[in-house]
């Protein structure tokens, strides 16, 4: 078998300097396109050929000053598009005003709209793509204007005005083009960043919808595990106190309360495997042990009757639909753990001599289950406060029903309705 890739190897050179230059624009923008135009003004404005001011030679340090006012801004062209702009476009009406005019530093102009278009604002493209386009007027009118002053002995002739005109035209369509281009690139740059958005929101649904669920589901076992802890014990304290006292005069009835206590431990111990089971995703061992539900409640009152709690179970549903309840899987699970935790109330919490009564009866598409104690009642301490109670109204509300409860002074009474549905789940 091959070894496994190793993760924790570094990126190579040549993939952290592209990381690097990515995070740092103003290097590129410095190095490959401010520094090679400021050495090019440099040795032009050295030279001092075809600057003019006023009909005269300009000032190397006022042409070196323009220029470099029109060039190094490009090095914030990304991250600060439109204060790039602004002072170029300054330089450059410079440049025209004092008649200098623009030299290699006139290249910049289209590098900045570009980037002012596809990293600035709507607002701020609009308003210096305007800006260009009235330096492509000057501009022309900039090459007029030499006309007349630095060479007075040529007459202005057609030739002149369609030369003025197509360098104007020329500039206009490199701007246009430039600022197109970036506006372009801005709009993909958007719609990059909206879905990288709408991915991030996505996946924190999801994440946030995995916890709500993952929270749903700890929930409901929380309540299983505690139904079937609570019932269970409840029966094999009672069988056990009550074996305990039995065992000298009565050994056979001692035997029958340890039968129920092994049967009533088995019982348990195979509800808190399948609970178990949905943990670890065993699908299997659900489907070959199946949820309790109205079947089996009979054979859980008959449990909590050998507990020494009297019982009474009374089926009305089976009068009025023959077929049985049409309940799904999960709502005849609900009405078996409410009846279980009901009558658990009643063992711990009755006292001596305490009876209740199970009905089960179908009214205006309800499934209604009552469980009424002759116990305590009012007189129990905390009633009404334990986590069952809670537990029976939450399984009601998740499948559309709810959970009435009253102690009184003759006992303690749960009243639960759950609405019957048309057809049971397979």
């Amino acid at each position: 078998m091959s070894a496994a890739r190793d993760d924790t190897l570094p990126d190579p050179w040549h993939v952290r300097l592209g990381q690097g230059l990515t995070q740092r624009p103003w290097i590129i923008d410095g190095g490959l396109i401010a520094l090679p135009l400021t050495l090019l003004s440099v040795l032009s404005a050295a030279q001092n050929q075809g600057y003019t001011f006023f009909g005269g030679p300009a000032p190397w340090g006022l042409v070196f000053a323009l220029d470099l006012l029109t060039i190094l801004p490009l090095t914030v062209r990304r991250m600060r598009p439109a204060w790039a702009a602004g002072l170029i476009a300054l330089g450059a009406l410079g440049q025209i005003l004092t008649l200098v005019g623009p030299g290699f530093s006139a290249f910049t102009v289209p590098f900045v709209l570009y980037s002012v278009a596809k990293f600035g604002s709507r607002r701020a493209s609009r308003l210096y793509l305007g800006v260009a386009l009235a330096g492509a007027v000057l501009l022309g009118l900039y090459a007029l204007v030499q006309q007349l002053l630095v060479l007075p002995a040529y007459a202005i002739r057609l030739e002149t005005l369609f030369v003025v005109l197509l360098m104007t035209g020329f500039a206009a369509a490199v701007a246009m083009v430039a600022w197109l281009l970036g506006d372009l690139a801005g709009r993909r740059r958007r719609e990059i960043a909206a879905i990288t958005e709408r991915n991030e929101l996505l996946e924190r649904e999801r994440d946030h919808e995995t916890r709500l669920a993952a929270d749903a589901e700890r929930m409901r076992i929380a309540r299983e595990m505690h139904d079937v802890v609570s019932h269970s014990m409840s029966v094999m304290i009672a069988q056990a106190d009550g074996g305990r006292y039995v065992v000298a005069q009565d050994p056979q009835a001692a035997a029958g309360a340890f039968e129920t206590i092994g049967r009533t431990g088995r019982e348990a111990l195979t509800e808190m495997r399948r609970m178990l089971g949905v943990l670890r995703e065993e699908r299997e061992s659900l489907l070959v042990q199946p949820a309790p539900g109205l079947e089996d409640l009979e054979r859980m009152i008959a449990d909590v009757r050998a507990a020494g709690l009297e019982v009474t179970f009374t089926d009305r549903v089976a009068e009025a639909l023959p077929g049985g309840p049409p309940l799904a899987e999960g709502a005849a699970l609900a009405v078996h753990r409410i009846v279980q935790e009901a009558l658990t109330n009643t063992l711990k919490h009755g006292g001596p001599g305490a009876t209740a009564e199970v009905t089960l009866s179908a009214e205006d598409g309800w499934l209604v289950i009552e469980v009424r104690d002759t116990g305590r009642g009012a007189r129990a301490e905390g009633d009404g406060a334990g986590s069952g109670l809670l537990g029976m109204a939450e399984r009601a509300r998740l499948h559309g029903g709810d959970v009435q409860t009253r102690a009184h002074a003759g006992g303690f009474d749960v009243v639960a309705r759950i609405p019957l549905t048309t057809e049971k789940e397979s």
